[in-house]
């Protein structure tokens, strides 16, 4: 029976039908790994290209910060300007400007509400770079209150200020707005001691110092010191209100911010006979 099986197994081998079901195995075969070769591939790219966007973002954002230069902002200057093409502009609005923080920056708008809230930051811009921007970056909304929120940018990587230096930049941009006639009232932010920079606290202390000399003279001009609230006893930034970075601030140093503003807001409008009607 074998002999007479093997007899038959050369015919069976030879026959077209059998060849044709082996060419049929052998393109399924070459195709199921020609499709699986291009699934691998496909999810290749697709794990990929997040790492692709984001480092593109991120090397954008450190060219634009490394460039000392304040039209340096000009790609989110003309986003802003995009934003607000075709849309009513809010009568008498608080603008907030100054760099990243400003832009992580997003309960305030709910704490300060029913007023209108604009929350304008430009990268790791320093306070030349808002004043150089002013025409479209503030005085376009014609706002009744300018807060300023300065950011560590002034101390490195862009700039490299002493206190005094700092005050006369802010200086500059308050008189500028003064030519307008249009804001009443002008907030400004101490800078914020970091956990991540205790080498720029002493000039930070400088700073808050000549601050409440310069408003004390000042009556549009009022310095809110946010480092009394994210400090220890000892004067330390507490890590608690930072991000992991050591620079940003968390939701919780965030709150702190809205807080303080809402206090000065909400005291200038009793003192001055102002009313903001609630929902």
């Amino acid at each position: 029976m074998l002999r007479t099986l093997s007899q038959h197994i050369p015919h069976i081998v030879a026959s077209p039908f059998f060849l044709l079901q082996t060419d049929l195995l052998e393109i399924t075969g070459a195709r199921y790994m020609s499709s699986w070769k291009s699934i691998r591939i496909a999810c290749f790219i697709l794990l990929i290209l997040p790492v692709v966007h984001l480092t593109y973002l991120v090397s954008r954002s450190t060219m634009e910060s490394l460039d000392n230069s304040p039209a340096a902002w000009a790609r989110e200057m003309d986003a802003y300007a995009k934003s607000d093409a075709g849309q009513a502009l809010p009568e008498n609005p608080i603008v907030v400007i100054g760099g990243q923080r400003v832009k992580l920056w997003r309960s305030l708008q709910d704490i300060l509400a029913p007023r209108s809230v604009l929350m304008r930051g430009l990268g790791d811009a320093i306070i030349e770079d808002l004043t150089f921007n002013y025409s479209q970056l503030v005085g376009y909304y014609q706002p009744d209150t300018i807060v300023l929120l300065p950011g560590n940018s002034e101390f490195n990587l862009r700039d490299n200020k002493s206190a005094q230096q700092l005050v006369t930049a802010m200086r500059e941009l308050v008189a500028l707005d003064a030519t307008h006639g249009v804001t009443q009232h002008f907030y400004i932010y101490t800078p914020l001691k970091t956990p991540l920079r205790p080498q720029d606290h002493e000039t930070i202390e400088e700073t808050t110092r000549l601050l409440g000399e310069w408003a004390a003279t000042d009556g549009r001009v009022s310095f809110l010191n946010a480092n009394v609230l994210l400090s220890d006893a000892s004067g330390k930034p507490m890590p608690r209100y930072f991000r992991a970075d050591g620079t940003n601030l968390n939701e919780h140093g965030y709150l702190r911010l809205s807080v303080l503003l809402q206090a000065q807001v909400d005291a200038d409008a009793l003192t001055q006979g102002e009313y903001v009607t609630l929902p």
